[in-house]
């Protein structure tokens, strides 16, 4: 590319030069030969004068000492010829010359001579001039000079000299001009092939390169070859990452399950010890049950965050359900919880024409957590309401379904909005009557934003106005569903299940704790 690039630059400077110099060169050329054509007719302007009486009575007056003071002065022939029978004579130019000859019968014959257009350094060494001697229509002779051109030819030489000079100089400065740019413009490239190189050897995983091989669509690279080295070092990079995020997700995958079966095992063992365990250790015996029950709800939740990171199928197909079903059947799932834990849930109207292109699955999964969120840490006497309605969000890419659960419960600290959906984090403004916190992983809005990411959707968390959380899970529209013929195919609207289970809570209706 470098090459390239500075013979691209090399190019246009001796384009641009050449464009300037060369008219340059002729008009200077024109210039000087203007100026020599012009002095030579004004001597023969001169000598006509003096040839007027000679040529008609013979009278030699001043002509023949003029004509060797030029030729003495110019080294250049003259001569005078006469149609009226007197001799002929000239200085330093035989009349019989052929050059002569043709320049005398031109002129008495009324037709201009010819002059040179443009004189040249390697052009003719002399050039012959010629005027007629009379008046009117009255010719009776020709003046000729036959004049050297070497001092004009001398001075355009000198002038193009200067002028190549010029154009030497310009193209060294377009050729350190066209240097400099390509080295500004290629090294940033090169740096940053350097560092994806570097950076790609450091990841583990990482593919050996392929130098010269095909690109990553299986095609042949082409273009330039600081590019090429650098789309391989990306891809290479980008096959590293790929294989470095894939790995850190199994890990924890692998190392949350296998940390279940131990973990169980202690669970069972606590169990079986509780009958044997004296009055005076009861509390640090519970006190162990109750990180044991934790853990096994962190390696849950973690099983849970690596499923919902896993890539979906970018087509969307498969990925389609009834919003208001499923949350209606979430609803009902946790009718039981919300009673015991004193706060009153009310479900969403069914809108059967309102599909969503989401997994059903992963909407259960994300009411899930936005319920249990409720039930534990709303508080006693609070309301959760789930609503399902369609939007147009100009900022968003396509029309959606927004799911929101807003309660009136205890809320979250302004400050803390922001950082609900970081891994293991938890907020602390609790009221002393709302009590210490419930025990939790700090996980569970992290595995929302996954799943809703994962569908192509949008998480916002914004205070509900009078106190309280509101959840707004904003998913994309499901494209082919006509409202007539929307309840078609509601079996697998809520995950397969044909519509909600036996007891599902009334649409609309709330949902009071006992």
């Amino acid at each position: 590319m470098r090459t390239r690039l500075l013979v691209v630059l090399a190019v246009l400077g001796a384009i641009v030069v050449t464009a300037f110099a060369v008219p340059l060169a002729l008009s200077t050329a024109e210039a000087r030969t203007r100026e020599f054509v012009a002095g030579r007719q004004a001597h023969l302007q001169r000598f006509a004068g003096l040839a007027e009486d000679y040529v008609r009575t013979g009278a030699e007056g001043l002509v023949q000492e003029e004509m060797d003071a030029y030729h003495e002065l110019y080294a250049e022939g003259v001569a005078v010829v006469s149609t009226r029978g007197t001799g002929s004579f000239s200085t330093g130019a035989a009349p019989d010359d052929t050059r002569v000859a043709d320049a005398v019968n031109s002129v008495l014959r009324n037709q201009r001579p010819s002059t040179p257009d443009v004189l040249t350094p390697w052009g003719a060494e002399s050039v012959v001039f010629a005027q007629s001697v009379g008046t009117g229509t009255q010719v009776n002779g020709a003046v000729v000079i036959v004049a050297s051109t070497e001092q004009a030819r001398a001075d355009i030489g000198v002038r193009w000299l200067l002028i190549g000079l010029g154009m030497v100089a310009a193209l060294v400065l377009f050729g350190v001009l066209a240097v400099a740019v390509s080295g500004w413009v290629l090294r940033p490239l090169d740096r940053l092939s350097h560092r994806i190189r570097t950076l790609a050897d450091t990841l583990p995983f990482a593919p050996p390169p392929e130098p010269g091989g095909p690109g990553s669509d299986g095609r042949e690279e082409t273009g330039p070859p600081e590019l090429r080295a650098l789309s391989r070092s990306f891809g290479t990079m980008a096959s590293a990452v790929e294989h470095a995020v894939e790995a850190q997700r199994r890990l924890i995958a692998d190392t949350a399950h296998q940390l279940r079966n131990p973990l169980a095992a202690l669970q069972l063992r606590l169990d079986t010890l509780a009958p044997l365990v004296p009055p005076r250790g009861r509390a640090g015996f519970e006190r162990a049950v109750s990180e044991s029950q934790r853990l096994q709800g962190l390696l849950q939740d973690l099983l849970a965050l690596s499923s919902a990171e896993l890539p979906r199928d970018s087509s969307g197909a498969g990925r389609r359900c009834l919003p208001s079903l499923v949350a209606a059947d979430r609803v009902d799932f946790w009718f039981d919880t919300a009673q015991r834990a004193g706060v009153t849930l009310v479900a969403p109207e069914v809108d059967t024409a309102s599909w969503a292109a989401a997994s059903a699955e992963d909407l259960q999964q994300i009411l899930d957590v936005l319920l249990d969120n409720v039930c534990r840490y709303a508080g006693r006497g609070a309301t959760a309401t789930v609503r399902i309605h369609r939007h147009d969000d100009p900022s968003f890419p396509t029309p959606g379904i927004t799911v929101e659960v807003a309660d009136d419960g205890a809320g979250v600290a302004a400050e803390d909005l922001d950082r609900l959906t970081e891994r293991f984090f938890r907020g602390t403004a609790r009221t002393a009557e709302q009590g210490p916190a419930p025990s939790g992983t700090g996980l569970g809005l992290a595995i929302v934003d996954a799943l809703v990411t994962a569908n192509s959707g949008r998480l916002a968390l914004v205070g509900t106005p009078g106190g309280g959380l509101t959840v707004r899970v904003a998913l994309p529209r499901a494209a082919g569903h006509a409202d007539d013929g929307a309840e078609e195919g509601a079996e697998d609207a809520v995950g397969g299940s044909g519509g909600p289970p036996a007891g599902t809570a009334e649409p609309g209706t709330r949902v009071e704790r006992s």
